[in-house]
């Protein structure tokens, strides 16, 4: 037989749906703005009948007990996240990449007027004007100087590409301790979600958050297990980097041998190295071969060449001019020389061009994309303000007619308990 007081436990149940719901709308509500929060919804279902005597007989009739709460979840889309993290990572490593190459073409500083190329076609220009006074002092001395304004544009170049390698290593220690330290924070968040339970949503949306930073540094590949923990992987080799609460931390050699195997933004500081190395042997070789057109020797005096260096062993920081030569002559086979060091630097320069011009592309690219699967991603997981509205006035409606249940249900009890009797 069906208990006096079903109905109010049927109102109490809808009672307490309803006011889960509106306090979970509110929470949306509240989060709208915040950053990383994931729309969450009370999900319920009718909760179990109770078998009734009905004209068939026994147990032949259901009567609803009303509803219970199975569980407050985050609106997710896995696929989404993860299409989203791999686009992070690409991008993160074009964005690497392409900060590299702006910063060796401002070192280039090519084309204009006080770059490599112009300084050494004013060294052209003082040998053509010694040529036409072999014996003027003054045309000897603007030889010299512009072979040291040559030096000075050239050296000031190598330094800046060294300094932009050290630059290179430096980020790629701080990236892996930033991954490392993202790694850590995950495998905490993983602890806590497991003791507190699966459905520790906004602890779950502080590690999405994590897990999307780390995806900026380096491709990963994440699972996760029925406990609500995550296993963390490198996509390439699938080395394990979280595995619920254990962590393994990435060390910098590993990454500076094998940069490409980590992606993200350390294969794209891996590739940076790798122009800023490239470019810089190229600039090399471009000025010991000028030098070299324009006669260099290891001694300076009086009776040797216009540059001091060692062409067996160049190093473009010791290069010097010999202002103790005298009088200087023009080398017999200057020209050809000088056309094919000078070809080659434009050849460095068109290089570095095109490189740099594909990198903008990439990235532009690839922040389109990016953007596109964000969009799609905020409108399943991200709070409409408009939705919310909408779910309030429902469960506003829901609670106020289990409130009118209970409140009739009182009724009823009322005139049978206190009015029956009279």
């Amino acid at each position: 037989m069906v208990s006096t007081f079903h109905g109010l436990e049927l109102g109490k149940r809808g009672l307490s749906v309803g006011q889960a719901s509106l306090s979970t709308t509110g929470q949306n509500i509240a989060n709208v703005n915040t950053k990383g929060y994931s729309r969450q919804q009370v999900n319920s279902s009718a909760s179990p009948s109770l078998s009734v005597w009905t004209a068939q007989g026994a147990n032949t009739g259901q009567l609803g007990t009303g509803v219970t709460i199975d569980s407050i979840t985050r609106v997710r889309d896995r696929f989404l996240d993860q299409q989203f993290r791999d686009h992070s990572e690409t991008l993160g490593q074009w964005q690497a990449k392409q900060t590299t190459l702006d910063r060796l073409e401002t070192i280039v500083n090519e084309p204009s007027d006080s770059g490599l190329n112009s300084a050494m076609n004013s060294l052209n220009s003082a040998w053509q004007d010694l040529a036409n006074e072999p014996d003027s002092l003054s045309a000897q001395a603007i030889v010299k100087e512009r072979a040291q304004g040559f030096v000075e544009v050239a050296q000031s170049m190598n330094k800046s590409m060294t300094n932009l390698k050290s630059e290179l290593t430096q980020q790629t220690q701080e990236a892996v301790a930033e991954a490392n330290d993202y790694l850590k924070q995950i495998t905490e968040l993983n602890k806590s979600i497991v003791r507190n339970g699966n459905q520790s949503n906004d602890l779950k949306d502080k590690r999405d958050a994590l897990v999307e930073d780390l995806s900026k540094l380096m491709a990963v590949k994440v699972d996760e297990k029925s406990d609500g923990s995550y296993s963390i992987s490198l996509s390439s080799n699938k080395q394990a980097l979280v595995a619920g609460e254990k962590v393994s931390e990435i060390d910098v050699d590993s990454v500076t041998t094998n940069p490409k195997s980590y992606g993200g933004k350390l294969a794209g500081l891996g590739a940076s190295m790798d122009s800023a190395i490239h470019y810089q042997d190229k600039l090399i070789s471009v000025v010991k071969n000028f030098t070299q057109a324009n006669t260099m020797t290891k001694t300076g005096g009086a009776d040797q060449a216009l540059f001091i260096g060692d062409a067996d062993n160049f190093n473009l920081s010791e290069l010097k001019v010999n202002y103790a030569a005298k009088p200087l002559k023009q080398p017999a086979a200057t020209d050809k020389p000088s056309e094919d060091a000078q070809s080659y630097f434009r050849e460095l320069v068109s290089e570095l061009g095109a490189e740099s011009q594909a990198a903008i592309s990439s990235v532009t690219n690839h922040e389109a994309t990016l953007q596109a699967t964000e969009n799609r991603r905020q409108s399943v997981t991200g709070v409409s303000l408009d939705e919310e509205m909408a779910n309030l006035v429902k469960y506003q409606h829901s609670y106020n007619a289990a409130a009118r249940l209970v409140s009739m249900t009182d009724q009823m009890l009322d005139t049978i308990i206190n009015r029956m009797a009279n």
